[in-house]
């Protein structure tokens, strides 16, 4: 934990966005200013706000959902986010691996595949948007070859080491304590300490930057599995049996008869993904076994049957999960569907 109170936050309440208690307004809202993302509700009340000071490309931004949420978003598009939990924490994860950042951490999020974050009740979290065209300029010194050729970064989801905090915490006041409007400032000027902020998270990505801090997951043995796999049952037999009805987090846990928390890191354990991506992956699983049984199935109707309202997600996820569209699987079928 670092400490955060020579922070002053107070000019970014002059820059309210939106303030909401409704999850389809808030998913609208914040889908436009960070990236599409599905939202699914834990714990405690929706009480959603979101302040936002922009300077010419980078935005800083103070947001809090108010109630515990899991996220699964599309990637980032051009930018990356540089996030820290002023309250609560979150975990990240992206491609089976998982990270956990708490109160005071700065973590740089540059995810280029679909991803998933779980956001603790009452978290609140200081945010910074920064297009990755600051960066590409200086993209040749970054201080590792085997950096995303997009990003510049190593790691799509690293915390800048602990000892560069308070450095980073100074460009941050600095970038909310501007005149509003930028108006009055000389523009070659701002454009340099834009340029200044990028470098300094490009040049200093930690040494295993590029290692998780936890490693990717595979199933537990049969022993291991023994004596826990009761909730899990339950779980999957709901799933099975609601693969079109929305669920959330929340109907999951009850179902298999834990808490949200202790759902999460079983499904880790054993399966190696939250709860929502297992859901998904059950969902995308019965889709192909339904597209490649029945050839002249309508690749949309099946969609929507099995849960999937967003139709460009769906067929994302699908290529990520199996390698190809839905479309290319009908067409690589030849027997009909009687």
């Amino acid at each position: 934990m670092q400490p955060l109170e020579h922070l002053n936050l107070s000019k970014l309440n002059d820059h309210l966005v939106f303030h909401s208690d409704s999850q389809s307004e808030v998913r609208t809202k914040l889908g436009g200013i960070l990236s599409e993302h599905d939202l699914t509700l834990g714990k405690g009340r929706v009480d959603t706000t979101l302040f936002q000071r922009k300077l010419n490309d980078i935005s800083v931004m103070k947001l809090t959902y108010g109630a515990e949420v899991n996220i699964e978003a599309s990637p980032f598009k051009g930018f990356s986010l540089v996030q820290t939990p002023l309250s609560g924490s979150f975990e990240v994860e992206i491609g089976g691996c998982r990270k956990t950042f708490g109160q005071g951490d700065v973590a740089v999020l540059s995810p280029q595949h679909h991803f998933c974050l779980h956001w603790q009740e009452g978290s609140e979290q200081l945010i910074l948007k920064v297009p990755h065209h600051l960066m590409w300029r200086h993209f040749n010194g970054a201080p590792s070859r085997t950096a995303n050729a997009t990003t510049g970064f190593t790691s799509p989801a690293f915390k800048l080491d602990g000892s560069l905090n308070l450095i980073w915490h100074s460009l941050v006041q600095q970038a909310i304590d501007l005149p509003n409007g930028t108006g009055s400032l000389n523009n070659l000027w701002l454009a340099h300490f834009e340029q200044t902020i990028a470098l300094f998270l490009l040049t200093h990505q930690t040494a295993d930057a590029g290692k998780p801090e936890v490693s990717h997951y595979t199933p537990a043995s049969n022993s291991a599995f023994k004596g826990n796999s009761a909730p899990l049952e339950r779980m999957e037999t709901y799933i099975r049996q609601r693969l079109c009805a929305p669920i959330s987090l929340v109907d999951l846990a009850l179902a298999a008869g834990l808490s949200p928390r202790s759902l999460n890191a079983l499904c880790h354990k054993y399966y190696g993904v939250s709860p929502m991506v297992l859901l998904r992956n059950m969902r995308l699983d019965a889709v192909r076994e339904k597209l490649q049984s029945c050839p002249g199935a309508n690749v949309t109707r099946v969609a929507l049957d099995h849960g999937f309202g967003h139709l460009g997600r769906f067929s994302a996820y699908y290529r990520e999960r199996f390698g190809e569209l839905p479309r290319d699987t009908t067409s690589n079928q030849f027997l009909p569907c009687m």
